[in-house]
Formats: structure tokens, sequence, C-alpha cells
């Protein structure tokens, strides 16, 4: 059985499911306590001191502009089995009734985690685009030695994924790199799922309208991701950018969720164990497995995907990863940890560590070819 809610649902029946509203542009979180108040009448602001100090005035005004009470909940990163209990205790005496997740993945993830046990409103509002968890119900815990521990699920999406570009313009560009190595396998793992009849992560079998969408975000990063990405870090926002945005959190949110996982995020947590690769973002491992992914599938990566790829700098090789002189050690780490993952059955085929293991050297002798 898969874990959290996904019990109410089998292969035979199409899930899609979707935040309540996704609201994205310039200046955005001046409407954080408009859209607050409609949820509720006092909010919790989860945040590190970093992220309040620069927009907590913001919050603050447009809080007092709708008469609605709030106060703020330091978040210091740690994200275990407890982090949800000690928060919610740290909140009281103070009620409240909406939850505010204000910050990167881990503190999204972190608000989740208070919201699973508390069940009040949840707005995510992301401070990077540097993944998808802003609009989805899953959330990562870690042991104390800060690996992956369990994906947890809440019975609900979040009510409202609140987007302020320039806030998202204004992070380093290698927050921007990595939300885009998320982003572009998205479309491939959900035609994966699709064809393999696998399952999404509500443990159903995965509608078409979230292919549909995968497949868009891939086609708009295609045409718009490098030329977003060249603004990263700039605090200036355009088109193309906002286009990225779009792509990177709703659609990759919505095409992950309701289409489907395959090989790409399965591999992340091998490589999330093995020496370097264990430190690179997410969406920077999520990159170099789409390309043992395709390795796999026995054809090779479209020309126009390399290309961004060495556009706005993806890892295509270990090293580049951060695996200092890969060995076959590393290789039989990595399929060890992966070929048993849950995302692996959304493929065509089951893939042996054998195989994974020849797959990967392939990725490494292709780069090392080019």
């Amino acid at each position: 059985m898969l874990p959290g809610n996904l019990h109410l649902y089998d292969p035979s029946i199409r899930v899609f499911g979707s935040p309540s509203r996704y609201v994205q542009g310039p200046g955005a979180i001046d409407r954080l306590g408009a859209i607050a108040a409609t949820l509720g009448t006092e909010l919790i602001v989860l945040a590190d001191e970093a992220v309040f100090q620069i927009i907590g005035p913001q919050i603050a005004s447009s809080c007092a502009s709708a008469g609605l009470q709030f106060q703020h909940l330091p978040y210091n990163g740690e994200l275990d089995p407890e982090t949800g209990a000690s928060l919610l205790r740290a909140a009281k005496p103070a009620p409240a009734t909406v939850i505010a997740a204000v910050g990167g993945g881990r503190t999204i993830d972190a608000g989740k985690a208070i919201v699973e046990l508390c069940r009040l409103p949840l707005i995510t509002v992301p401070t990077v685009a540097s993944n998808d968890a802003p609009t989805s119900k899953n959330f990562v815990l870690y042991d104390t030695d800060h690996r992956l521990l369990e994906v947890r699920h809440l019975p609900a999406n979040p009510a409202f994924v609140l987007v302020d570009t320039c806030i998202l313009a204004g992070a380093p560009r290698k927050f921007f790199v990595a939300g885009l190595g998320d982003a572009i396998a998205k479309k491939f793992e959900a035609e994966n799922c699709c064809v393999s009849s696998g399952v999404n992560m509500f443990g159903a079998s995965p509608s078409r309208a979230a292919l549909a969408i995968a497949r868009h975000c891939y086609e708009q990063l295609i045409v718009h991701g490098a030329a977003a990405c060249r603004l990263a870090g700039t605090g200036q926002v355009n088109a193309s950018f906002e286009e990225s945005v779009e792509a990177m959190l709703l659609m990759a949110g919505l095409g992950f969720e309701s289409g489907g996982l395959s090989v790409a995020h399965a591999l992340t947590r091998g490589l999330s164990i093995t020496r370097g690769a264990n430190t690179a973002a997410h969406g920077l491992q999520v990159a170099y497995a789409l390309l043992v992914q395709f390795e796999l599938e026995g054809r090779s990566p479209p020309n126009e995907l390399l290309e961004f790829y060495r556009d706005v700098g993806l890892p295509m090789s270990l090293v580049e990863l951060g695996v200092e002189s890969p060995d076959p050690s590393d290789f039989t780490k990595i399929a060890n940890a992966t070929v048993g993952v849950r995302h692996m059955s959304n493929f065509p085929r089951k893939v042996s560590e054998r195989e994974m293991i020849e797959a990967i050297m392939e990725v490494e002798t292709r780069h090392a070819r080019a």
C-alpha cells in the first residue's frame, strides 16, 4: 500500500490533482494578506530569518491592509519526522487558521508537515524556482544524517500557490538552473508512466490532461528556458521568465504529480548517497538521470534537449554532477539503490541492476566522446 491517502485509488481509476488556485506575477507577494483572508482570520508565516528579513515588511503590510493578524514562525532548515510537531508547538499559544510556507523547497515541505498535523489551509510562497514542490501534496522527510527517509502525502494540495516572479528573479541563478533540470524531465517521465500503465503520485492511472501539461512544459522550456536563465539573479522579469516560471512550477508540478515519475526521479535515490553527487541540487541530479533514462530506452536524447543542457549548464556526466573520478563501485552503488524504487515500475520493462550499470557507463562514455 502506498503512503498517505493513496490507498483511496488504484490503477483502474484516473486521478488528476492540483492546488485550488495558482497566482503568479511581479509583486504577487503583496496579495498574500488578501488571499489568506479568504481562508481564515489569523495567519502563521513559516520562513527562515533571512527570507523574512527581506520580504517580511511586504507581508506585514499586506496582512494589515486585509485586516489579518499574523505571526512569523522561524524555520531553521531541519526536516525530519519531528519537524511538523515541533513547529506546531512553537506556534502556540497563538491560534491560527491559515499556514503560509514562504521559502525554498524545504520550507514549503516543513509547512506541509505542519498541515499534516493540524489540517489547516496551506498557502505556498516559493522564493526560488529550484523545484516544483509548491503545487503538490507530497513532502519529503530526512533522517538525522540528512538522507531521504520518507515521502509523505497530504490529503489535498495547497489551497493557494503564490508566485512573485520578481522575488524568483532575484534569487541566485544556480537555483533557477536546478529548477530547469527538475522540470525538463517531466515530459519523458510522464510518457514512460503512460505507456507502461504505471501509477501517478495518487496511486492511480495518469490522466491525459497531465501528460499534455507535461509535454507543454517541455515545449515552453525549450523555447524560453535559456533566455529566462540569463535573467536569473538579476531581479528583472520578462515574458520568457514568466513563461518559464509557469512551466517550472505549475506545469512541472501537475505533470509529475498527476502524470507520474519514472527512471529520472528514481535514480536520485542512488545519486543522493553517492560521493559528490549527494551534494548536488535535486534538479541537477534529475537532469543527469534523464540521460540515463534515455539510454535505458535505447534512444538518444533529442538534439534540442542536449543543446538546452549546454546553454543553461545542466550536468551531462557524473563528473559534472560533482563525482570526482567515478569508478565501477559508484555505478554499482547508484544502481543498487535505484532499481527497487517505486518509480522504476513506471517504465515499459523491468530494469536489472546490470542494465542500470551499463546505462550509466554508456552515458559517461558518450559524454567523454562528445
